[in-house]
């Protein structure tokens, strides 16, 4: 069910709506703003068969911070600091766009990880508007194989780029 959900959003989200490309690459307007929520960790194995979930917590953090260097070095949004929503996405995603608004954003950026086993991690994003929460802007999911820091970057790296247009730093 999770993996249709996954391949359902990935083809739903795999273009950006014109407008959105036109916020982030300035179109002549005034650049929207964003906020970004931490990246999420959802361990899908078994509690029994998890392995590593502090490492796994420290990469999160690092796939976090790189993002949202990205997005700042960029200069395509005006970030919103805001802090850690009270809301997860994998929750409730209109509370976390509600929440998001509510920080006077145009845009969320949510990213989360899906961690099956060793093996099999998938990263997945999606750019919120806001004003429209029920159809996101942009997005996707790419599954990965392999579980260190250089995979989950070149994943989150390629899903950056197709939902913003934005290049994760070496």
């Amino acid at each position: 069910m999770r993996r249709a959900v996954a391949l359902l959003l990935s083809a739903l989200l795999a273009t950006p709506c014109a407008w959105a490309q036109e916020q982030a690459q300035g179109g002549g307007r005034q650049i929207a703003s964003l906020v970004v929520s931490p990246v999420e960790l959802v361990e899908l194995a078994p509690p029994d068969q998890r392995y590593d979930e502090a490492a796994d917590a420290a990469r999160a953090q690092m796939l976090g911070r790189r993002i949202r260097a990205a997005l700042e070095k960029s200069h395509r949004y005006r970030l919103i600091d805001a802090g850690t929503p009270p809301y997860r996405y994998s929750d409730c995603e209109a509370c976390l766009a509600d929440w998001a608004r509510a920080q006077g954003a145009d845009f969320a950026l949510v990213t989360w990880v899906q961690k099956e086993s060793r093996l099999i991690v998938m990263i997945n994003m999606a750019l919120i508007d806001v004003a429209h929460p029920d159809r996101p802007a942009a997005g996707g999911s790419i599954d990965l194989r392999g579980d260190t820091d250089e995979t989950w970057l070149a994943g989150a790296g390629q899903l950056l780029d197709r939902t913003v247009g934005v290049q994760l730093s070496p």
